[in-house]
C-alpha cells in the first residue's frame, strides 16, 4: 500500500476521533447546562439538602467552565473560531 494512503487514512482517523471528542463534550456541557438549570429554579432542588444543593452548584458551574475551555482548546488546535453556543 503506499504511503500516501496509510498517511492519508491517518488523518481521516485522528479527525474522526477529533469531532467524536468534540461531540461527546458538547453533550456533556448539555447535561451540565441542564442540571445546573435544575439545580438553580426548580421547586425539587430548592427542597433538598441546601449544602448538598450548594456544593452541587459550584461543582456544575466549576464543570460547565472546564469544559467549555476544552471545547474551545479543541477549536483553536483545529484552527476554527471558538463557538458562541452555550448547549449542544
Amino acid at each position: 500500500m503506499s504511503r500516501a494512503f496509510v498517511d492519508e487514512d491517518s488523518e481521516v482517523h485522528l479527525n474522526r476521533e477529533r469531532l467524536e471528542r468534540e461531540r461527546k463534550l458538547r453533550d456533556w456541557l448539555a447535561i451540565q447546562e441542564k442540571k445546573l438549570a435544575f439545580l438553580g429554579s426548580d421547586p425539587k432542588a430548592e427542597a433538598m439538602d441546601q449544602d448538598l444543593r450548594n456544593r452541587w452548584l459550584r461543582e456544575t458551574r466549576e464543570d460547565i467552565e472546564h469544559t467549555r475551555k476544552l471545547l474551545e482548546e479543541l477549536t483553536l488546535a483545529d484552527g476554527k473560531r471558538p463557538s458562541t453556543r452555550g448547549g449542544a
